[in-house]
């Protein structure tokens, strides 16, 4: 399921808004953060975050010797973490991890995104899971 279906979802359901939607709106105000996971490895990757605990969502898939490249927001006052989806709604990133793609949960290397620096990694095979560093 897509970011943008999320919000419907939820008015189907008769759900309250969870924290990610109820953020705000665009960058104003924030710091952008840029995520860059390099394909060392010799089969696809995927990444993916996890957005508001129970919600999570592929940042892109990258081919051998490709990339992926996403661009994240951090609040400089309380250090929030966002992802903005297609029409500029702030969601809180809860974790953030890369794998093979088809199994990146299985086969996982949690990202940690720390103090607002961009993250340029590169991500290679370590046995049956994938390692980025």
């Amino acid at each position: 399921m897509s970011a943008k279906f999320l919000p419907c979802l939820i008015l189907a359901l008769g759900l309250a808004a969870p924290t990610a939607l109820a953020a705000g709106r665009g960058s104003e105000g924030l710091i952008e953060t840029p995520f860059v996971a390099r394909n060392a490895a010799q089969s696809e990757i995927s990444c993916s975050v996890s957005l508001a605990h129970w919600y999570s969502a592929e940042l892109g898939r990258a081919a051998p010797g490709a990339r992926i490249s996403v661009s994240f927001w951090r609040d400089p006052k309380s250090g929030a973490l966002y992802l903005l989806n297609e029409t500029g709604d702030r969601m809180a990133v809860q974790m953030t991890w890369c794998g093979f793609a088809g199994k990146s949960w299985e086969t996982r290397s949690v990202v940690t995104l720390a103090d607002g620096k961009p993250a340029d990694l590169t991500c290679v095979s370590a046995t049956d899971r994938l390692a980025c560093r």
